[in-house]
């Protein structure tokens, strides 16, 4: 099995997560500009064997689609494009990003304006997380 890719994108940074070869161990990874995303990502399907990215989606059920939904959805064809070989899948990402700031107080981490991309990173992993927790193929939005 190759690696599962988890990301946070957003309009600035976008925060990697990544799986192990079996899908068992998820470890966030980097947060880059996302300006250099489709660059780094073929840097790390160079490194490794890139089986299917997981890309959070910002969903606000009050007030439909927004802004950085639409940024979200026009950054997925971006990917699919460049990695038109790897299947991509959109979950739900709402609360991703408190969860992650939770979880690094949790260990004790501050959160400054000098390692906000700890937030992006990490909420990349919990998308990963979820997405291995609680989806099947058959209940995520996937790529035909």
């Amino acid at each position: 099995m190759s690696i599962i890719i988890g990301l946070d994108i957003g309009k600035k940074r976008t925060g990697i997560a990544k799986s192990d070869n079996l899908g068992i161990i998820i470890k966030p990874l980097k947060t880059v500009l996302t300006e250099n995303l489709i660059e780094e990502l073929k840097k790390l399907n160079d490194e490794n064997s890139i089986e299917h990215f997981i890309i959070g989606e910002p969903i606000n059920i009050e007030k439909g689609n927004n802004e950085a939904h639409e940024f979200v959805l026009k950054t997925k064809l971006g990917i699919e494009k460049n990695f038109n070989q790897i299947k991509t899948t959109l979950i739900d990402e709402r609360f991703t990003s408190k969860e992650a700031q939770a979880a690094l107080k949790q260990q004790g981490k501050k959160i400054t304006k000098d390692n906000k991309d700890l937030i992006d990173m990490y909420a990349a992993a919990i998308i990963l997380e979820q997405y291995f927790s609680f989806y099947s193929s058959d209940d995520a939005h996937e790529n035909p």
